[in-house]
């Protein structure tokens, strides 16, 4: 993967539906050159998916929470028979392989506290030899930053994924529609959508246009195999002394600029704040660390990490049906 490859790529993470003719004039290149990087790019599997970012604030959902599992008497059939039940459930938003004091994580979405009960209890129920231990973070807000580290980019701008300024938005058919084939391939152009759903091609321009302004849609963006473009990924849990707005402020401010950091939530849990760190080794990661405690060095009291080895699913379009 070349330079451009990876200016393609930021671009790209900053706006998935970007065209084609834009992406050429921004790399000096031709759109036949772009069509066919970004081909190599899917074949390579660098390019796992084309996002669409819901807010999900705006589709209802109140409760947004990660839990950690401590797998335990887990074989490889085992192992294969619960994670294909999590990638089939339509609660489960994102499931990823950790690695420290947890061996697993998953999103749940609820629109409240009994859902998401029922939805965590199906699956406990369901591998009560399993998931014997488990940690529910609550995510009272979360931002994604663009990968800056891949053209050394200073630009700000963040997509909102769950804040609690958003109110419910109520969506009929035709927008439910919409932001299924969005969220299946944020690159499907227009045409395509209006002739699946038979509606003509003015209105679907105009629906897509009001779900971005209405902040339904929070932006476009890609899913990486970040291996494959020489990334290690970590979380990274925060306990504050300091539990001000004036500190969190300031948390998001240095995560937002940091190249390296690509999402932060606020949590409620056993942790304060989590960052999601990708860095090319774990003597990067640790001088990030370094970094963090000295800007922060009375606010912060303890500091925690998972690494993530694989994430197998990160898809909130199931929402859209239990709208």
């Amino acid at each position: 993967m070349d330079l451009k490859d990876k200016k393609l790529l930021y671009l790209l993470d900053l706006n998935s539906r970007a065209k084609e003719s834009e992406l050429a004039k921004q790399l000096n290149t031709s759109k036949q050159v772009v069509n066919y990087r970004i081909k190599k790019l899917e074949q390579e599997g660098i390019i796992k998916k084309f996002q669409t970012v819901l807010n999900l604030g705006s589709l209802g959902v109140n409760i947004y929470a990660n839990v950690y599992f401590k797998l335990t008497d887990l074989n490889k059939k085992n192992e294969k028979e619960l994670l294909d039940f999590l990638l089939d459930n339509p609660d489960v938003g994102y499931i990823g392989l950790m690695g420290g004091r947890y061996d697993l994580s998953i999103v749940l979405t609820a629109k409240n506290l009994q859902e998401l009960d029922k939805s965590l209890s199906n699956i406990v129920k369901r591998f009560p030899n399993y998931l014997r231990n488990y940690n529910i973070s609550l995510r009272l807000a979360g931002y994604k930053f663009h990968k800056k580290y891949l053209v050394e980019s200073k630009i700000k701008e963040e997509k909102k994924i769950m804040h609690n300024e958003f109110s419910a938005i109520k969506l009929d058919t035709i927008d439910k529609n919409i932001l299924l084939m969005l969220t299946d391939s944020s690159r499907i152009p227009l045409v395509e959508i209006s002739e699946k759903i038979n509606i003509p091609f003015s209105t679907v321009r105009t629906r897509v246009k009001n779900l971005e302004s209405g902040g339904i849609i929070s932006g476009y963006s890609l899913l990486f195999d970040l291996n494959k473009i020489g990334m290690n990924n970590y979380k990274l849990f925060i306990n504050a002394k300091d539990k001000s707005e004036e500190v969190s402020h300031k948390l998001f401010s240095f995560a937002e600029s940091h190249k390296n950091i690509i999402w932060f939530f606020k949590t409620l849990g056993e942790h304060d704040y989590e960052f999601r760190i990708e860095a090319e080794s774990l003597e990067k990661y640790q001088e990030i660390i370094k970094e963090i405690r000295s800007e922060f060095v009375d606010a912060l009291e303890e500091i925690e990490t998972l690494i993530v080895f694989k994430e197998l699913k990160e898809d909130y379009g199931a929402i859209l049906s239990k709208k």
